[in-house]
């Protein structure tokens, strides 16, 4: 199909979704670079290391030089991404909806740490949420039946984005209409607050610096200390980085970008985009120390001014998908990758307890189980007691045939076991936990009989470095 029709379509296909005509031209841009060759894979001789005394700067040095300073902490919004159904754990509505302590969910859960944060320091400081067309509705009415309140707006929508036949590059039509559109990344931010009027409605009213992070991480809380160091130094774009751990090998990283030794600008590289043949030193501990959290602030004021330069670009990642066994591509953008339009940039270099997400139900399970805390700030972190014995991320590998989606994870964790001290648990086949039991160290549990066995039928309540076999 002539690139003329496949445009063509295209436009007529978003036109009728609603979708503005700037974001359907500057969609139309990014299916002309993939057309023309464009795969989104980074030329590995570009990717340069960042240079920690210029580029980089400790949590705790920001804590022990830049104190809490109200009037800076009133010009702050926070941002949530929520637009993500979690259809990697076989969920059909927002993954924020589920419970992840007690019967509290995501979404009341990142509530309560901004009515502590208003309480602690009497500033009603702004939650506002990415929905996407799938997860508004559900999630406003869980925010509402919290109590939740504030004057300016709680919501407001990502785009979508046709899913295209990977080679005429055609919008697909399935008999399934939510099968033919995917969410453009979560890049799209930046364009739909300003599209919106979002971001110039934050900017009248005063707000200067937004913290943005994802929905499914409740180790990102607002931390004051960040706010005035990026005001005082006038930091444009921060993104909160951790030590890399081999629970890690997908964190994206930010680099600088190197030409001919001068270095163009600074870089956010995704798994997506990294060449096959580097992708054992991308996941490794070698290249990068550190990678993204996806735990990022801006600078309201200079985006506005960037966005009005014109050309703001994101990188783009083309990921490809199978819609009923066809190829299908998905252009997507990260909303880190907006590290590229700024010159004033800081990796702030974070301890591992503000970054706890989940994203498969591995991660639910470590979430859930008494290895991690909500504290008074209702901050979800790793417990004091795995701290103090020197433990770090706990690795758990479930039977992706029983555990992958939730409803089975449910049905089969009927009792959380207890990692406090877990260092590895692998579970093979199809285990019922069925009572309370306590894991220490590294375990591996595994059923080869091909039917369901139960974790009562072992008869005991505590295991450590050891195959346990039903």
């Amino acid at each position: 199909m002539e690139k003329q029709k496949s445009d063509q379509l295209i436009i007529e296909t978003m036109k009728a979704a609603g979708l503005s005509d700037a974001f359907i031209a500057d969609f139309i841009t990014k299916v002309d670079a993939v057309r023309n060759g464009e795969t989104g894979i980074v030329n590995w001789e570009e990717v340069g290391d960042l240079d920690p005394k210029t580029d980089e700067i400790s949590l705790e040095s920001i804590h022990s030089s830049y104190p809490t300073d109200l009037s800076l902490l009133s010009k702050l919004v926070v941002i949530k991404l929520n637009g993500g159904l979690g259809t990697s754990m076989g969920l059909d509505k927002a993954k924020s909806l589920i419970p992840i302590k007690g019967s509290m969910s995501f979404l009341a859960v990142m509530a309560k740490q901004i009515e502590f944060i208003r309480s602690e320091y009497g500033i009603d400081v702004p939650l506002l949420f990415m929905d996407s067309y799938n997860t508004q509705k559900e999630s406003q009415m869980e925010l509402e039946k919290n109590g939740f309140k504030q004057t300016l707006r709680t919501s407001f929508l990502q785009n979508k984005v046709p899913r295209l036949d990977a080679d005429t590059f055609a919008p697909i039509q399935n008999k399934n209409e939510k099968e033919n559109w995917c969410p453009p990344g979560h890049g799209d931010i930046y364009f739909t607050m300003v599209q919106e009027g979002i971001l110039d409605e934050l900017l009248s009213k005063g707000f200067e610096i937004a913290f943005l992070s994802n929905g499914d991480n409740l180790g990102a809380t607002v931390d004051p200390h960040i706010v005035s160091y990026l005001l005082k130094e006038d930091i444009h774009f921060a993104m909160e980085m951790t030590p890399k751990t081999l629970a890690d090998k997908k964190g994206g990283a930010i680099y600088r970008k190197t030409v001919g030794g001068k270095f163009i600008k600074y870089e956010l590289l995704e798994t997506a985009q990294v060449p096959k043949e580097h992708e054992n030193e991308f996941s490794g501990l070698g290249k990068f120390r550190t990678f993204s959290t996806n735990n990022l602030w801006i600078n309201l004021r200079a985006l506005k001014e960037r966005f009005n330069q014109g050309n703001f670009s994101l990188s783009l990642i083309v990921n490809p998908k199978q819609v009923d066994g066809k190829p299908v591509i998905q252009l997507e953008t990260a909303m880190g990758s907006a590290v590229g339009n700024f010159s004033k940039f800081k990796g702030i270099i974070i301890p591992r307890d503000r970054f706890a997400p989940v994203k498969k139900t591995e991660d639910y399970l470590i979430r859930r189980s008494d290895a991690y805390i909500l504290n008074s700030d209702f901050s979800l972190t790793m417990t004091k007691e795995r701290k103090s014995a020197a433990l770090g991320e706990i690795l758990v590998q479930l039977d992706e045939k029983y555990y992958k989606k939730i409803h089975q994870f449910d049905s089969l964790f009927q009792q959380y076991p207890s990692l406090l001290y877990c260092e590895e648990l692998v579970v093979t086949g199809e285990v019922l936990f069925d009572v309370p039991i306590t894991i220490k160290g590294k375990v591996k549990i595994q059923n080869l009989s091909g039917e369901l066995k139960t974790i009562s039928s072992l008869g005991r309540e505590e295991f450590g470095n050891e195959i346990i076999t039903l």
